[in-house]
């Protein structure tokens, strides 16, 4: 797919540019031949209304046309009486020229004598009114100066055609780097949110069958596979909703409700909802939360992101370790760091843990329920408030998660 679209891509680019420079080399080519027929007309003109010249008996010559501008005198029978002092030609090839000239009823255009074209043009001399005078332009020069142009506009074309064709295959090439990896990760996102599902399905499947096949039996005794289907339906619920969410902010779609609110009062409250999970896994949760910390943003958003970092702390901490919040805030932004002393994140795993559905263990992320996309939302709402996240952490001895998010200027201060 991705060769045929970088080759019409780059075929698309090349008769673009080839048909530009078509029209702006014909237009070079044609302005320089309006300009030479222009100018020789205007010789012609200049020639044929000038009456100056002086009589010179026609003496025969051998030599062929080799003039630019030469005029010829002939009475009302069509005999020649006088010639331009410049004329190198013998008698045969200026009175077939004549001849030639005279069977034409036009008093401008074109004619072709032995090989030879001309550009003549007829007018009545004012010195004699009985005489016409015949200006000739040996188009010669003319014509081989058009082909020469037309040569080098031809291989100018070509050489042109042959590198923008090059040129468009590297940058249709470089351009794809981004698509191609876009369509990877969608791939991927594909593929793993199938293999996220596939197993509460299959378990709400089993469930059901076991259920189904003891229809005699009582619900309060299938009580057990029924908590089990409500279980792995909520899962998928929560996985389904993560979807959702990571593919609208994909395609801009979020619209966040940005507010002023105290963000000192949201931590805390997104805490107390923790201390009863924390007290069950016996893991101690400390706060460090400064006053008056106001926010401009989603508030929905924070709480989210703050629950994510919290509930992967809790997670990944084990019995008898502890959890700390912190939030402060500066002249120019608010910093939250999420604490824990868990299991630690290896080095080589830091810079790809807030990557969609990966996990740095995945058999103790399915035992701990995650789906390996709690971190990348966190990713996506602070970059979607403009901020920075990053980790630091050492194994088998805690994580810390730095959150930074920039202060606007409307920001409204908390009412004391």
């Amino acid at each position: 797919m991705f060769r045929r679209l970088r080759l019409k891509l780059t075929l698309t680019n090349t008769i673009v540019t080839g048909l530009i420079f078509l029209i702006l080399l014909s237009g070079v080519y044609f302005f320089m031949k309006h300009s030479l027929t222009s100018q020789s007309e205007n010789m012609m003109r200049s020639i044929a209304s000038n009456d100056r010249f002086r009589y010179t008996p026609f003496i025969e010559r051998s030599s062929h046309l080799d003039t630019n501008y030469f005029f010829v005198m002939v009475d009302s029978v069509g005999n020649i009486v006088n010639i331009s002092t410049n004329l190198t030609n013998s008698y045969e090839e200026i009175y077939l020229l004549v001849d030639e000239t005279m069977k034409i009823d036009t008093d401008f255009g074109n004619i072709r004598i032995e090989g030879i074209n001309f550009r003549f043009l007829k007018s009545y001399s004012n010195f004699r009114k009985d005489l016409l005078k015949i200006v000739y332009f040996n188009t010669q020069p003319e014509t081989q100066m058009l082909k020469n142009l037309l040569t080098i506009i031809i291989s100018i074309g070509t050489f042109t055609v042959i590198i923008t064709f090059i040129s468009s295959f590297f940058m249709a090439n470089k351009a794809l780097i981004p698509v191609r990896k876009s369509w990877q990760r969608q791939k991927d996102f594909v593929a793993d949110a199938s293999h996220e599902l596939r197993t509460p399905l299959a378990v709400v499947q089993t469930n059901l069958e076991l259920v189904m096949s003891n229809k005699e039996e009582t619900v309060e005794s299938q009580l057990c596979w029924l908590d089990n289907i409500k279980a792995e339906n909520a899962r998928m619920t929560t996985l389904v909703n993560d979807l959702l969410f990571i593919a609208r902010s994909d395609s801009n779609e979020t619209q966040l409700e940005m507010s002023n609110f105290p963000l000192d009062i949201v931590c805390k409250e997104t805490i107390i909802s923790f201390r009863l999970l924390c007290e069950n896994k016996n893991i101690e949760i400390f706060e460090d939360i400064k006053p008056d910390v106001n926010f401009y943003g989603s508030e929905a958003r924070i709480k989210q992101l703050i629950t994510i970092l919290t509930d992967n702390a809790i997670k990944y901490t084990p019995s008898g370790g502890n959890i700390k919040i912190s939030l402060r805030q500066t002249d120019t932004n608010v910093q939250m760091v999420v604490s824990d002393t868990g299991i630690g994140i290896p080095q080589e795993h830091h810079s790809k843990i807030f990557e969609r559905f990966y996990r740095v263990d995945s058999s103790r992320s399915s035992e701990s329920g995650g789906s390996g996309l709690g971190l990348s939302i966190a990713k996506i709402i602070v970059k979607e408030h403009h901020g920075h996240i990053n980790v630091t952490s050492t194994l088998n001895q805690g994580s810390h998660f730095y959150v930074t998010l920039p202060i606007k200027k409307n920001l409204i201060v908390k009412d004391k």
